[in-house]
């Protein structure tokens, strides 16, 4: 056992230096890996020192469930977050919202990248549907999410009138709030992010009113994947948590 742990912390840690080399230190969550690699230290060190020995049987008891519980929790979970990515719509969307993500001085992010190539993909699969790209300007960033999207699409060769932008909102739930107000009551509406963002997407869009929606997964990018799987995880707890479904 204090092996596996020894491995699990240099995994953590070697996977925050290559998320640092590959994409910089764009969120402080990529934290998170050096924090867990010194918790798999600590764990190897207790079992090596044989503490969990010195516990009660009924304190280990119900260290062993409780871990068992989390363990199938977050499995629960990140299969409802893998289905999402897994979805497509049956119908042509009259309106189709493109979440924004962080836009650099070079232009659109890895992830940006792959959900603006997924909606000029389905743009041009559907001529009759309209964009609309969701994204205001963070701390960090040169420019409007909104205006870095409509401007990328546009060189792709997709006509500015069939784009439509929300450059106001700085969160998911501020994208699916502000996009709103552009859209007709009654139009059937799509959401283009990441794969692994897509559960979530549908859930706060019900729950913000939206009665036809349906989410379209573009690809993730494979060397965040991990990363942006576990911050999903807390993510969707949290959304689930503070703003069920009523309908």
């Amino acid at each position: 056992m204090p092996i596996l742990c020894f491995l699990a912390s240099l995994f953590c840690l070697v996977y925050f230096l290559v998320l640092l080399l590959y994409s910089g230190f764009t969120s402080v969550f990529y934290l998170i890996w050096p924090v867990m690699s010194v918790g798999f230290l600590l764990m190897g060190w207790l079992f090596r020192i044989r503490f969990w020995q010195h516990l009660p049987l009924i304190v280990r008891a119900g260290l062993l469930i409780l871990c068992s519980i989390c363990l199938i929790f977050f499995l629960g979970v990140e299969g409802m977050i893998l289905k999402g990515s897994l979805q497509m719509p049956k119908d042509t969307q009259d309106y189709v919202i493109v979440l924004g993500a962080h836009v650099r001085s070079s232009g659109p992010s890895r992830a940006l990248v792959l959900r603006l190539n997924k909606a000029y993909e389905y743009a041009t699969e559907h001529p009759d549907t309209i964009l609309i790209v969701s994204g205001g300007q963070g701390a960090n960033e040169p420019c409007t999410e909104s205006s870095a999207m409509k401007q990328y699409l546009m060189e792709q060769g997709l006509p500015a009138e069939r784009i439509q932008e929300e450059n106001q909102s700085t969160n998911t739930r501020e994208n699916l709030t502000f996009s709103k107000q552009l859209i007709p009551e009654d139009a059937s509406v799509g959401i283009i992010s990441n794969g692994f963002h897509i559960c979530r997407a549908l859930h706060l869009a019900k729950a913000l009113g939206y009665e036809d929606v349906s989410g379209i997964p573009a690809k993730s990018d494979l060397a965040t994947q991990p990363t942006n799987l576990l911050r999903e995880f807390f993510a969707v707890v949290k959304d689930f948590w503070l703003m069920p479904v009523t309908s």
